[in-house]
């Protein structure tokens, strides 16, 4: 449904752009007629003294030919300051969009992924490690883990020491980006 009132709204939009293209083509044509009417006028008209009457004449078709540029001039600023002015709406509107867009940021519900989550605390993790059975463990959790209650994987219940965890890179680099991008999850631990 809003695909299809946006694509009726662009179809409009289309439409009433090529209509005030095609007005300002119109008016700039009847701008040229009446400038070349009028100067037909002028050669047209009889005088008595021809030395005087050229004179006359040419400054006369000049004055109209510069007052038709005038016109053309003035028509193409008007066109000019309307797009002007319907841009510089739209850009206030953007503002105000994107005002709108970081207020409901900030509304937005927080929540800490869970491949970002401690397997045992739930808690974000801080030194991501990961098992020889492939799970992603923090570190002091992990080790908590291994000295009170045994040496052996909490899930798999396989054999564990703590020289067997290695640092989850690609897990800490995610951990960084997302940290980055959402800095209120730094002290979501400490509200808990």
């Amino acid at each position: 449904m809003r695909l299809a009132r946006r694509e009726k709204f662009r179809m409009e939009e289309e439409k009433r752009v090529k209509e005030e293209g095609d007005l300002q083509i119109y008016l700039r044509r009847l701008i040229d007629e009446d400038v070349s009417r009028r100067i037909s006028e002028v050669l047209s008209a009889e005088s008595s003294a021809e030395a005087q009457v050229d004179e006359e004449k040419a400054e006369k078709m000049e004055q109209i030919t510069s007052e038709g540029e005038q016109h053309k001039a003035q028509l193409d600023s008007l066109f000019a300051q309307k797009y002007l002015l319907e841009v510089a709406s739209r850009f206030q509107l953007l503002n105000k969009l994107s005002c709108l867009l970081k207020v409901d940021d900030r509304r937005r519900k927080r929540e800490i992924p869970d491949f970002l989550c401690g397997k045992i605390s739930c808690a974000l993790l801080q030194d991501p490690v990961i098992t020889p059975s492939g799970i992603t463990y923090d570190r002091a959790d992990i080790k908590q883990h291994l000295h009170r209650v045994g040496h052996f994987d909490p899930v798999t219940r396989a054999p564990l020491t703590e020289a067997d965890l290695i640092p989850n890179l690609a897990m800490k680099e995610v951990l960084e980006h997302f940290l980055i991008e959402n800095p209120w999850a730094k002290y979501e631990d400490l509200l808990s």
